[in-house]
């Protein structure tokens, strides 16, 4: 019986989780498709050991495992995303839009991958630089110092693209 309720608890946990943590690798990523695998994998790794998660650190927990992968598979990958190229010039704001994410995500995707954990860790998953440093193993001020390097990078590249 206790099998069931551990099995129903993390099918509940993976619900609830894994839209966020899927917004998580992606952005880490840069790409849905391995954003999806990569967060599987994860909660597969979690599903291991399951019976040893307390429920008020899960999400801790499964934040930093599939930050840890995202970083992996960055260091690994040796081919860059390329975009959907539009056949002509429309006029249209959702599109105009989607231009406009999709050039900060390409300078976001520039950034080395420490840097950009630190930044998707802090603005889209709102943790102090402590608790960032605990996921990526390293000192709270490493964390801040990777910030600032990320943001001054981010701005140089924002200020060349409006010239």
């Amino acid at each position: 019986m206790a099998g069931l309720k551990e099995s129903d608890s993390f099918a509940a946990f993976i619900r609830s989780q894994g839209p966020r943590m899927v917004r998580l690798a992606t952005l880490l990523t840069g790409n849905r498709h391995d954003a999806e695998d990569i967060v599987q994998e994860a909660f597969i790794a979690l599903a291991r050991g399951w019976s040893d998660v307390r429920p008020e650190t899960a999400g801790a927990y499964a934040r930093t495992a599939v930050t840890r992968k995202a970083m992996d598979h960055l260091r690994r990958r040796h081919d860059l995303p390329v975009g959907d190229v539009p056949d002509r010039p429309v006029d249209d704001e959702g599109l105009l839009r989607y231009e406009r994410d999709r050039a900060f995500f390409g300078r976001l995707a520039k950034l080395p991958v420490r840097q950009r954990a630190v930044l998707v860790l802090r603005y889209h998953s709102g943790l102090d630089d402590r608790e960032i440093g605990q996921v990526l193993r390293c000192t709270a001020s490493t964390v801040r110092s990777q910030a600032a390097r990320a943001l001054a990078s981010l701005r140089t590249t924002m200020t060349e693209g409006d010239r």
